[in-house]
């Protein structure tokens, strides 16, 4: 459909879409003109004319529906009316057949009036402005007019539709909050047998004190005298033959100055530079702590039901349509890939092309730097300096944005080649005998190396009271954005990462986030989302 504002003399101001066909337009100074008809006016056909129209249709029905434009529900109505199998090849149809289905199309546009609504199954299903044959055996509430019966059924078929979504929106929520219960539930359930094994490691400790006291003061004799060396020759004895206090001793780890030991067929780590009391005294403590989580989440258990039961008795509130936020006014630089280092310097590179041409012939100015991954088919980038010293980690995060939108991270590459040069470096100019194609550049003079991990992240950055998601380095997006989504090179297709990525920040975000957005600011290729 459109929508098209007209003076009185049918002249088109503004149409809602401006439209061209070959024997109208739809744009503003034209007079407005309605569509051509198609097919005949069924009001002033004569029965002749009305056989030559259908007579090459594959059937009865579509041939009245197409060439007389009535659609397929009058046709149908037509054909029961006048007793005809609405599969009927028209040429098997004999001339008694025509005569009737003519007189039929008569009396039907003469019918009077009798508006009403079709219920099935106490639903309305369609409203009609006279009795039809097809409808005869469906419940009807008739009215006085065609207007107060459309009324009336659009208002039903709202309703209809209001609680549908609410009846929806209830299913989701309790499908949530059941499965929040069912995660809560099983979290009680840790909390208890950590609860239970740190309460048990400590009594176990606490009975055996005086065995554990003299295994830790042996343990940490020989370790000063003879290092630990003599402690693992010792433990790769076979239990019967090790001495006395080596054989509660499951495994030792010198590094992080532990020791595990065999209590009750049980097996407890222990800190061998603190007393067993101590150790015990840790695992007390830890059972404490276990047993405080535990009564918190039975809390937030009991919570959930509580809302779970609210809503089967409420539902979910169903809120109205909030106006649609204004169209924001992209900036320049979205033209482009872009990111705002950590530093807040602007720093920008080729999408195509012509982008990447843009880029160094109208961008580049003498202070900024100019960077490309060490791959064919990468794109220009600068750092912007605004006047400013572009610093050590800026440089290293405008590397890191260059390696992630070349092929490196379509290729699932780990890290990448990066170097920059001042833009004076950068020349149009090839050597003798050389072809540079176009948007081609020679880089002369020395080159700047790095080496850089393909890693990216995205989050919410605020430019002029707008929140708009940006793609970069995770120090730089991490510098602008309260919670980020790493992402690396990976197998989700592009898209659907997208729409991970969407659902993590609509979390955060008042309003929608776009999509396609989020597609544009992505490196090429899948990838994943990492921790």
């Amino acid at each position: 459909g459109n929508l098209i504002l007209c003076d009185e003399q049918r002249e088109i101001i503004h149409p809602y879409e401006s439209k061209v066909w070959k024997d109208r337009e739809i744009k503003p100074g034209q007079v407005y003109s309605l569509p051509p008809k198609k097919g005949k006016n069924i009001a002033e056909i004569s029965e002749r004319e009305l056989k030559e129209l259908i007579i090459d249709a594959p059937d009865l029905v579509r041939g009245l529906a197409r060439n007389l434009s009535i659609g397929g529900q009058i046709a149908e109505e037509i054909c029961a009316r006048a007793g005809l199998n609405k599969k009927t090849e028209p040429q098997k149809m004999t001339r008694k057949d025509y005569k009737r289905l003519f007189s039929t199309i008569e009396s039907f546009l003469n019918k009077e009036n009798s508006p009403q609504i079709i219920y099935e199954n106490d639903t309305p299903i369609d409203v009609l402005p006279f009795s039809f044959e097809t409808m005869r055996n469906k419940e009807a509430q008739r009215f006085k007019t065609f207007n107060r019966a459309l009324d009336n059924y659009f208002q039903k078929v709202s309703e209809k539709e209001v609680k549908n979504v609410k009846e929806e929106k209830t299913e989701k929520k309790l499908k949530e909050f059941k499965s929040r219960l069912e995660r809560q539930e099983k979290n009680i359930q840790k909390l208890k047998e950590k609860a239970r094994k740190t309460k048990q490691k400590a009594d176990l400790i606490s009975k055996s004190h005086e065995k554990i006291d003299k295994i830790l003061d042996k343990l940490n004799k020989i370790r000063k005298t003879e290092g630990w060396e003599k402690i693992r020759d010792e433990l790769g004895k076979s239990k019967p033959s090790r001495e006395n206090w080596a054989k509660l001793i499951k495994k030792i780890q010198p590094n992080q100055g532990k020791v595990e030991l065999i209590l009750q067929d049980f097996p407890v780590e222990l800190d061998i530079r603190i007393s067993s009391f101590k150790n015990a005294s840790k695992y007390y403590e830890k059972n404490k702590q276990f047993k405080s989580k535990l009564e918190g989440a039975k809390e937030a258990k009991k919570k959930t039901k509580d809302q779970i039961q609210e809503i089967k008795e409420k539902g979910v509130k169903i809120s109205t349509p909030r106006t649609p936020k204004k169209k924001r006014k992209k900036k320049w630089f979205e033209r482009y890939r872009w990111f705002y280092s950590s530093q807040g310097l602007l720093v920008i590179a080729g999408r195509d092309a012509k982008t990447n041409q843009e880029i160094v012939e109208k961008h580049m100015e003498p202070n900024d730097i100019y960077f490309h991954a060490d791959l064919e088919g990468a794109p220009h980038l600068i750092v912007k300096s605004e006047g400013e010293r572009i610093s050590e980690k800026t440089e290293e995060e405008a590397a890191i944005f260059a390696a992630i939108h070349s092929k490196g991270w379509r290729k699932g590459l780990g890290n990448l080649d990066v170097y920059s040069v001042k833009p004076n470096q950068v020349s149009k100019e090839a050597p003798a005998g050389e072809y540079l194609p176009k948007g081609g550049y020679i880089i002369k003079g020395e080159k700047n190396y790095q080496t850089v991990p393909l890693e990216a992240a995205v989050g919410l950055i605020e430019i002029e009271g707008n929140k708009i998601p940006m793609c970069g380095p995770p120090s730089a997006v991490q510098a602008h954005s309260k919670n980020i989504i790493k992402l690396k090179p990976g197998s989700t297709k592009k898209s659907n990462l997208a729409s991970e990525i969407k659902s993590s920040l609509d979390k955060d975000f008042e309003g929608e986030i776009n999509i396609d957005e989020l597609m544009q600011i992505l490196p090429p290729g899948p990838g994943m989302i990492s921790s």
